[in-house]
C-alpha cells in the first residue's frame, strides 16, 4: 500500500482535459459542464477485467451457467434472466437484451450512426470528396442519449449556467421552456421567429446581439423541420443565418454554440425549402461556430419508444495541431458526455440500441432510406392536402405559418377575437377535433398545432370542416 502513489489515487478523482481546455468549446462549457467528468470506475475497472482478468468480479449483474436456473437450459455462462422475457424477444441473444449497455453507447452502434449522418449530408463521393473527409474526421463519435429530448437536455446543461441565456424562436416545443427555464434555471432570449412568412433574420440578428451584452458566448438552438410549425428554411434563409453567424462571429469573436434539433430531420416535403439538416453548413465554417447534431431513431427509425438518441459535436481544425491531438479532444469530449449519462441515467436501453445497430447494420443506407420514403410519401400527401384546403378557408381570423415538413401545421387565431386554449376546448368538445393550443401572448403567440401524421388523409377535409365550423361559432 506504501508503494501506491498520491497521484495514482487521485487520478480516480480529477482528470486532466489538456486539449479541450485550450479551445473555445471549453470556454463555453458552464460550470456544470466544466466540472464534470467521467471517473475510472467501475466501466473502466470491468472493461479491463474483461481483457486481463480471468475471475471477473467487476461488475453489478448476476451470472450463472444457464441449465442451472432454466431447466432444458444451456451450460453456456450468461446473465441471469427471468424465462419469460425470452419468449417475448425472439432470435435475440440475451447478452444483447438484458445486460448493461456501455455508457456512451455500443461502440458498434456510435460508428454505424456516424456513418449515417455521412450519409444524410447529401454530399456526393464523387464530387464533394473534400466535404466528406471533413465531415467524417471532424465531428465525434456521437454519444447515445436516452432519445432526443436528453440529448437536448445534455447539451444545454453542458453550456448554460443559471444566468446564461439561450437565444430559442418564440414559436419552439414546450418542453425546450422545461429543460431551459424550469429545470436549468438559465433563460430564453426569444425573437419573433417569422416576418412576411420567412424566418426573420433580423429579429434573430438583434436576439444575438442582445445576448452579448450579457455573456461572452452565444447558445442557440434551432430546429428545421420546427416542431411546432412545420418551418423549412429555404436555401437563401439558410445562407442568411449562416452569413450573420459569421458577421457576428467576425465582431466579437466569441464561441457560436449552436444546438441543431434533428427529430424531424427526414421529412422535408418541398423542393423549395433546404433538403437536409443545417449542421452540415455549419460544421464545414472555420469560424468558433460549433454545432451540435441531435438526433434519433425516434423519428428517423420510426421506433417512438426505443428512446435512442444521439449528440454529435462538429469540431474545428483550427483548435488542433494533429491527428494526435484530435483524438485526444475526442476522447475527452466522450469523457464529458459520458460523464452526464453515468450521472443521471447510467446508460441507455441496450435492446434499442442492438436493434438500430442491426437495423443499420443489416440493411443498406439506401434500403432503409427507401423503405422510409414509403412513409414520407404518405404524410407529403397528407401535407399537401391540409394545405390546400387551409389556404381555401380564406378567414380573416386564421393564418398559416410557412411549413414545408415534419409532423405538424401551426394555424395562429386572431388573439383580439379568439383565445388559442378556449378554441381547443370548443373545438374538442363541440366537434371532436384534438389539437394543441399554444397561448403565449407576451410572445405574440395564440393559435393551434393540428399533427397531420396522427390523421388519415381522407379524414382531413372533415377535420379542417370541423376547424371552420367552431371559428364560425366565434363570430
Amino acid at each position: 500500500m506504501e508503494n501506491f502513489s498520491k497521484k495514482n489515487t487521485l487520478n480516480l478523482f480529477t482528470m486532466d482535459f489538456d486539449i479541450i481546455n485550450k479551445t473555445p468549446l471549453y470556454s463555453a462549457f458552464s460550470e456544470l459542464g466544466k466540472r464534470i467528468f467521467l471517473p475510472e470506475g467501475i466501466f473502466f475497472w470491468s472493461g479491463r477485467a474483461k481483457v486481463e482478468a480471468e475471475l471477473n468480479g467487476t461488475i453489478g449483474v448476476a451470472y450463472s451457467f444457464e441449465n442451472k436456473f432454466i431447466d432444458g437450459g444451456s451450460s453456456n455462462w450468461v446473465p441471469c434472466y427471468i424465462e419469460d422475457v425470452k419468449n417475448y424477444f425472439q432470435n435475440t441473444e440475451i447478452s444483447d437484451l438484458v445486460t448493461y449497455a456501455s455508457i456512451p453507447g455500443l461502440q458498434k452502434l456510435r460508428e454505424n450512426w456516424k456513418k449515417w449522418i455521412i450519409k444524410k449530408s447529401l454530399y456526393d463521393e464523387s464530387t464533394q470528396q473534400k466535404e466528406i473527409i471533413k465531415l467524417d474526421k471532424y465531428i465525434t463519435n456521437p454519444i447515445v442519449t436516452a432519445g432526443v429530448t436528453n440529448a437536448i437536455f445534455l447539451s444545454c446543461a453542458l453550456f448554460l449556467d443559471r444566468s446564461n441565456y439561450i437565444i430559442i424562436p418564440n414559436k419552439r416545443w414546450g418542453n425546450y421552456d422545461n429543460i431551459v427555464t424550469r429545470y436549468l434555471g438559465a433563460k430564453i432570449q426569444s425573437f419573433e421567429f417569422f416576418i412576411d412568412k420567412k424566418f426573420n433574420v433580423k429579429g434573430f440578428n438583434d436576439a444575438m446581439k442582445t445576448v452579448i451584452d450579457n455573456q461572452n458566448k452565444l447558445v442557440i438552438l434551432l430546429s428545421f423541420p420546427n416542431n411546432p410549425t412545420g418551418f423549412i428554411p429555404t436555401r437563401e434563409e439558410v445562407n442568411e443565418i449562416i452569413d450573420n453567424l459569421k458577421e457576428i462571429n467576425s465582431d466579437y469573436d466569441i464561441p457560436i454554440i449552436t444546438l441543431i434539433d434533428d427529430a424531424y430531420e427526414p421529412y422535408v416535403f418541398s423542393n423549395q425549402v433546404n433538403q437536409c439538416s443545417i449542421f452540415y453548413d455549419l460544421q464545414q465554417l472555420e469560424e468558433n461556430i460549433i454545432p451540435i447534431k441531435l438526433d434519433g431513431i425516434t423519428k428517423e427509425l420510426l421506433m417512438y419508444g426505443g428512446r435512442v438518441g444521439f449528440a454529435t459535436i462538429g469540431l474545428k481544425k483550427k483548435w488542433i495541431s494533429d491527428d494526435k491531438e484530435l483524438e485526444t479532444l475526442k476522447k475527452e469530449i466522450d469523457n464529458k458526455l459520458s460523464a452526464f449519462n453515468r450521472s443521471t441515467l447510467s446508460n441507455c436501453n441496450h435492446y434499442y440500441q442492438t436493434v438500430a445497430m442491426k437495423l443499420i447494420e443489416e440493411n443498406k443506407f439506401n434500403d432503409i432510406i427507401k423503405k422510409r420514403d414509403k412513409i414520407v410519401e404518405i404524410l407529403k400527401q397528407r401535407y399537401e392536402m391540409i394545405n390546400n384546403l387551409l389556404n381555401k378557408m380564406n378567414d380573416p381570423l386564421l393564418t398559416v405559418d410557412p411549413n414545408a415538413g415534419g409532423f405538424f401545421v401551426f394555424i395562429n387565431l386572431d388573439p383580439t377575437a379568439i383565445s388559442a386554449i378556449d378554441f381547443a376546448d370548443h373545438l374538442l368538445k363541440q366537434y371532436k377535433v384534438g389539437v394543441i393550443p399554444i397561448q403565449n401572448l407576451e410572445e405574440n403567440i395564440n393559435g393551434i398545432r393540428i399533427a397531420y401524421s396522427s390523421i388519415d388523409i381522407d379524414d382531413i377535409p372533415e377535420t379542417i370542416k370541423r376547424i371552420g365550423l367552431a371559428l364560425k361559432d366565434f363570430k
